[in-house]
């Protein structure tokens, strides 16, 4: 359990890098960048709609590690969350490893078909659907949730998070509006080593912090 800012920062920083390690974000992002109608703006509607509801769901957990938490000590409940998660995460590696990247749901809609309102629901469904992303961010979350720090670290901790796990949903946006005509240039070979080796990047992220995550779990069960 972190005790200082340095600490939990140290703590976060693991498992929000592993939630940039999910191409699925940007791939989403950079289709929506590419309709031919007020692209600018329903890039925009999505990143923040995406982003609003990853905080808001990452926020649930932190609540849920700091309600759960006794005397300052990890509790049951925190260690079983441990292990869920990171039981979730050795299957999304295993999977990942062997179909490789799922982009199904990226290819099958049309942003130049989609309203304004229809970019907003599918930022909503794309951030509680991608778990691949989501689930790195929520280990996280909880252990801001335990951490003994007071209130304000913890609230620096948060934004720390989630400045680096939905980058890859704010970042595109942000290349796209300051220079629209190199967008393309800059973003495609990114783009295309995502798409060839991401499912393999995944794999062993998602192995190692999964691993992690059930041991630290399994072991706070035997030390309560």
């Amino acid at each position: 359990m972190a005790t200082d800012l340095t600490s939990l920062l140290l703590t976060v920083l693991p498992f929000a890098l592993a939630s940039m390690v999910s191409p699925l974000a940007v791939i989403t992002v950079v289709t929506v960048i590419s309709t031919t109608k007020r692209r600018a703006l329903k890039a925009v509607l999505f990143a923040i709609t995406y982003a609003t509801i990853f905080s808001a769901i990452c926020l649930l957990l932190v609540a849920v590690g700091s309600a759960a938490t006794i005397g300052g000590k990890p509790s049951a409940v925190t260690a079983g969350i441990d292990v869920v998660l990171g039981v979730i995460l050795l299957y999304v590696a295993g999977r990942s490893l062997i179909k490789g990247m799922n982009t199904l749901l990226v290819r099958s809609f049309d942003p130049d078909a989609m309203s304004f309102v229809a970019v907003v629901s599918m930022g909503a469904l794309f951030s509680a659907s991608n778990i691949s992303s989501l689930i790195p961010a929520l280990a996280a979350a909880k252990d801001i949730g335990v951490a003994a720090v007071p209130p304000l670290d913890k609230e620096f901790a948060f934004v720390f998070l989630l400045a680096i796990a939905v980058s890859w949903v704010w970042a595109p946006v942000a290349l796209y509006l300051a220079t629209p005509s190199n967008f393309d240039r800059l973003l495609d070979p990114v783009i295309r080593f995502l798409r060839k080796h991401g499912g393999q990047m995944m794999a062993a992220v998602f192995f190692l912090i999964g691993l992690y995550l059930v041991v630290r779990g399994v072991t706070s069960f035997v030390a309560l």
